[in-house]
């Protein structure tokens, strides 16, 4: 990882880092779990975060060790906790063309 700039009043020091081992293995243990959800937020980007789910404790370090830049931050939920069934915004099903849906199916 290389930077592409420190802005010095960001007042820069010790701090959680998402590489830390120890926070990896919490990963990695919560991960066995449930799927994470992964919001990357970038450092100074001016772009709006990325958000993701991650099932698999390698695909999520893979991600998290990419050559994103320091100062780049990520916040990390538990998918069962965060959205357990019954609380959606929506739901709904795809209609063919004639406005059916399904009541069931292989989902």
């Amino acid at each position: 990882m290389k930077a592409r700039w420190i802005a010095e009043e960001d007042d820069w020091g010790p701090g959680p880092s998402i590489l830390d081992p120890a926070i990896l293995g919490h990963l990695r243990s919560a991960i066995d779990d449930t799927p994470l959800i992964v919001e990357h937020w970038f450092y100074r980007g001016s772009r709006s975060p990325e958000r993701l789910i991650f099932d698999a404790f390698e695909d999520l370090h893979q991600y998290l060790t990419q050559d994103w830049h320091p100062g780049d931050a990520f916040h990390v939920w538990r998918f069962d906790t965060s959205c357990p069934d019954g609380s959606e915004v929506a739901v709904g099903k795809l209609p063919d063309e004639r406005g059916r849906v399904p009541k069931g199916g292989p989902y």
